[in-house]
């Protein structure tokens, strides 16, 4: 018998047997909310037996509860886990104290690549964010450093990056059209609802539409009072 707080768990009707079933149960757990604090025991108990889906797992139920010590173990054996990976960078990044760690933006640079060659676009903003902040070594200028990492996030459809982009393009290269371009990605993007910052990223990305709309239109306007009324001519009216 398998009992959690004097509850029976059973798997089809049977008593779990090995570490797949214990598993089973432990991500039915996290992710149901009956008995979502069983979760950890059960997939303990499968990775421990060396389950790899249970280990990546662990470790993120682990962290996400803010248990850092119990976490890390886990974290560090989720070899091709893009969410353990940052994690880990996380946890150096700040520093962590309960866990042991002290802060190393080198560790948190190491683990922060390794989840965004996996594709986590977190990752891929937070390096980012490091080199625009001149914490890691450049080889170009902080901007192009940021640049590319925020890009390749925004490709992946994460709306924060492509509002970092585009405020990138339009504040250091004055490149409008590509910042449009990227402010509209962000308004159109589904995702930008459902961001912690969906609210300021819209209101300002149209903002900053409606105010390079106005600067073309007047552009557009200049030019064609120049191509009708040369400046050579203006004085012959006066």
């Amino acid at each position: 018998m398998v009992l959690w707080r004097g509850i029976d768990f059973t798997v089809d009707g049977h008593e779990p047997n090995g570490a797949e079933e214990y598993y089973r149960i432990g991500l039915h757990c996290w992710n149901g909310a009956q008995h979502r604090e069983a979760a950890a025991f059960f997939l303990g108990a499968a990775a421990a037996d060396g389950h790899g889906a249970a280990v990546e797992l662990l470790g993120h139920v682990e962290y996400t509860q803010g248990r850092y010590a119990s976490a890390l173990p886990w974290l560090r054996q989720s070899t091709g886990s893009p969410r353990a990976a940052y994690y880990l960078a996380s946890l150096y990044h700040q520093g962590c104290a309960q866990a042991g760690l002290g802060q190393s933006f080198d560790e948190a640079a190491r683990w922060y690549r390794a989840a965004a060659e996996l594709g986590e676009p977190e990752a891929m903003l937070a390096l980012g964010d490091l080199y625009l902040e001149g914490l890691l070594p450049l080889t170009h200028a902080p901007v192009a450093h940021a640049l590319q990492y925020f890009l390749a996030a925004a490709a992946r459809d994460h709306p924060y990056a492509q509002y970092r982009a585009a405020e990138l393009y339009r504040t250091y290269h004055q490149d409008t059209g590509r910042a449009a371009a990227l402010y509209r990605s962000c308004v159109d993007n589904p995702l930008t609802g459902r961001h912690a910052l969906g609210s300021l990223m819209l209101l300002q990305s149209q903002a900053h539409l409606r105010e390079m709309s106005a600067t073309d239109t007047a552009r557009l306007l200049q030019q064609r009072r120049e191509a009708v009324n040369p400046e050579q001519r203006r004085g012959d009216f006066y």
